[in-house]
């Protein structure tokens, strides 16, 4: 039977790949440090406000799907976290999984986005490298990344993971309005280096909050 996960599972599940591979001395997640993660304005497309409850509805999602499961318990804590299965379920290798993770967090993108985002996670030099990762996730039985059809305007394709079901094409969610006269010049965009050097402090910032709530008295 195919997987089909819901949105909150993919997000999670986009999570653990990605904090494991990210800061990866703060994994296995705890359920406040995912749900952290989870909502984060770095990384993320579309922005969210998920609950604990609906963070923990999504764990046992993915853990009935073998995708996730509960980790060892550290000595003298009783804080509960949680780690990915992908690698024991479907065999990704750092790429993949990177990749996958990219997908699932910030839905279909192009080679060149994918090639600068994924590459925070894992060394992504060359883009023939890329797309034979690809290729290789395209040729999964059954698949799991698609093409998208190329948007009238768009110079390139874009592809989507398929864990949450068929994908259709669809018009970018922010678009430039057409303007009859010149107005002010837009705000250049945040380089990817800079991009990436504000969600590894967003992530130390999530990450020590959650150690710190696992110190207070009665919390687990």
């Amino acid at each position: 039977m195919a997987i089909v996960l819901k949105p909150h599972e993919l997000r999670v599940l986009g999570v653990l790949i990605e904090k494991s591979m990210t800061t990866p001395e703060y994994y296995p997640l705890t359920l406040n440090a995912i749900t952290l993660a989870c909502n984060q304005k770095n990384n993320r497309d579309p922005v969210t406000s998920l609950t604990e409850g609906e963070v923990g509805a999504a764990l046992h999602g993915l853990t009935q799907w073998q995708l996730a499961s509960q980790a060892d318990p550290d000595r003298g804590s009783r804080v509960n976290r949680f780690r990915h299965e992908v690698e024991k379920r479907f065999g990704w290798d750092s790429p993949q999984r990177a990749i996958m993770a990219e997908l699932m967090l910030r839905g279909p993108q192009t080679l060149g986005e994918l090639k600068s985002r994924a590459s925070r996670m894992t060394p992504l030099t060359a883009m023939d490298h890329l797309q034979g990762v690809i290729d290789e996730l395209r040729r999964c039985d059954p698949p799991m990344v698609t093409e998208l059809p190329r948007q009238p305007g768009q110079s390139t394709t874009r592809f989507a993971q398929l864990l949450g079901g068929e994908v259709t094409a669809f018009a970018p969610t922010m678009a430039e309005p057409p303007s009859a006269s010149p107005g002010p010049t837009a705000p250049r965009a945040a380089s990817p280096s800079l991009e990436a050097r504000v969600a590894r402090l967003e992530e130390r910032i999530a990450e020590m909050d959650a150690r710190l709530r696992s110190l207070e008295p009665g919390s687990g």
